[in-house]
């Protein structure tokens, strides 16, 4: 459960974001609501509790907006569509994934291999990336299917497979048997859980603030625990190739 925390920090909100509309896209206690909360805060004002990207929407035209918005949303013709780039990201809250085995300990090591690999059994992204590596290093994966990262790692420890495809934040307790040997946070797999801190309608001044209102909330001891297994990556003039090269990554994953 993420704690409840208050951040005193010396940002002094400007004239650029006095009127910006903090629009939470999720529910009232979930992940979403925490960020976009946090965020007001910083900001000195309130979260509007859209509830899903429909009514989240709704408030986008009046222009300088915060919202938190999911990779897996825009393969979806029934949802709305805000501009995502590298002028309107602000930053990614990112679950990295990794490729561990007792058997293999490179992905050169796949090549001709028949693998067997606990993972997500329901998720077509999961699906559809594996194929992707698979054809990549020309290796099969057969999955063996759980609901989420805990079960996946209970069933590679107990012996279900002897490869597994998680996220990174199971890295030391898949490691106790085995080797992991590849990653998303490096670029070695083109697969992350990523939503988006998201500016819509709203100028650079906004953005620019934004960004750098995240960064000072990112770097706190509370937030990091709040949010422990994610990475937050802020956009900067360095990294913006990179951001959004892995945000489109995520949404082409999503897309059928």
């Amino acid at each position: 459960m993420i704690k409840n925390f208050i951040i005193a920090t010396t940002f002094m909100a400007s004239a650029a974001v006095a009127d910006t509309t903090v629009v939470n896209t999720g529910s009232d206690s979930g992940g979403f609501n925490a960020v976009m909360s946090l965020v007001a805060d910083k900001l000195g004002t309130n979260v509007v509790q859209a509830g899903n990207p429909v009514i989240a929407s709704s408030y986008f035209e009046a222009g300088d907006v915060v919202t938190m918005w999911s990779t897996e949303w825009p393969a979806d013709d029934t949802l709305p569509k805000p501009t995502i780039d590298g002028d309107t990201i602000v930053a990614l809250q990112v679950y990295e994934t990794i490729l561990c085995s007792r058997q293999y300990t490179s992905l050169a090591d796949l090549d001709g291999e028949t693998v067997k690999v606990a993972t997500w059994g329901a998720s077509a992204p999961v699906s559809k990336f594996l194929s992707e590596l698979g054809t990549e290093v020309n290796a099969t994966f057969e999955v063996v299917p759980y609901d989420g990262s805990g079960g996946t790692t209970r069933g590679y420890l107990g012996g279900d497979a002897d490869t597994i495809f998680t996220i990174q934040k199971r890295q030391a307790k898949v490691e106790a048997d085995g080797t992991c040997f590849a990653f998303s946070a490096d670029g070695g797999l083109n697969f992350a859980f990523i939503d988006l801190i998201l500016a819509v309608n709203a100028s650079e001044e906004t953005v620019a603030t934004l960004r750098n209102a995240v960064t000072e909330m990112s770097a706190t001891e509370a937030w990091q625990t709040s949010f422990a297994g994610t990475e937050t990556y802020v956009i900067t003039d360095d990294n913006k190739a990179d951001i959004v090269a892995k945000t489109n990554a995520a949404i082409q994953l999503n897309m059928n």
